[in-house]
């Protein structure tokens, strides 16, 4: 197997300013490009691994499909809750449960720029009034069209995985709920994150790893 050159490129990941242009990776003899950002299996990872591109870049593509959504959403298509939910969750639920695998990387802001959007996918399902306070369009939302929020949604997903790795005794996915669990018993956590929560809640079911 041979590595293309054209087609590779190197980002340094970090929180903190620094100049990377200066560094020198070669393949072959030849020197690969810096960037600052990169898209690897759909997900586009920044420099600061804050996500905040690729929560734009999904809001574009959700925005355009939630206009589907609102078109058939109008009384003249007599589509029941049921099938709008359904849709709804065919055509944007999808966009959001590809991104769960950056659950813990996404700041509270950014988890609430999704959020925004079922909302207003709900608002127009269940014809609610733009004004309806978020905790109403939640509970509307996951009593008639069974939608969870999306924090919540993510967070089943990542425990899912991470259950189904460890009962079919992945190594992968193994060490990384060891190494977790090591780092998470030796420092205190004062603010939990969702893979905090998902840690707590594998570990109550698989209390040997």
């Amino acid at each position: 197997m041979k590595i293309s050159v054209e087609k590779s490129c190197s980002v340094v990941f970090s929180r903190y300013k620094k100049e990377s242009d200066n560094l020198n990776f070669k393949i072959y003899g030849n020197r690969i490009v810096s960037q600052k950002e990169i898209k690897f299996l759909g997900i586009k990872f920044d420099s600061k691994l804050n996500f905040n591109i690729l929560v734009d870049e999904i809001k574009e593509r959700c925005n355009k499909r939630l206009n589907i959504i609102k078109i058939l959403s109008n009384k003249k298509w007599a589509l029941n809750h049921n099938t709008l939910g359904n849709l709804y969750k065919s055509l944007v639920g999808s966009i959001l449960d590809y991104s769960f695998p950056c659950l813990n990387s996404f700041s509270e802001n950014n988890i609430k720029k999704l959020q925004a959007i079922q909302n207003t996918a709900v608002r127009s399902i269940i014809k609610l009034k733009y004004d309806t306070p978020s905790n109403i369009v939640h509970h509307e939302a996951f009593n008639k069209l069974k939608l969870l929020t999306v924090s919540n949604r993510l967070f089943e997903l990542s425990e899912r995985y991470v259950g189904t790795g460890l009962s079919n005794s992945i190594p992968l996915v193994e060490r990384l709920v060891k190494e977790y669990k090591e780092g998470f018993e030796s420092r205190h956590i004062e603010y939990p994150t969702p893979l905090c929560n998902c840690y707590l809640t594998i570990s109550s079911y698989f209390p040997e790893t």
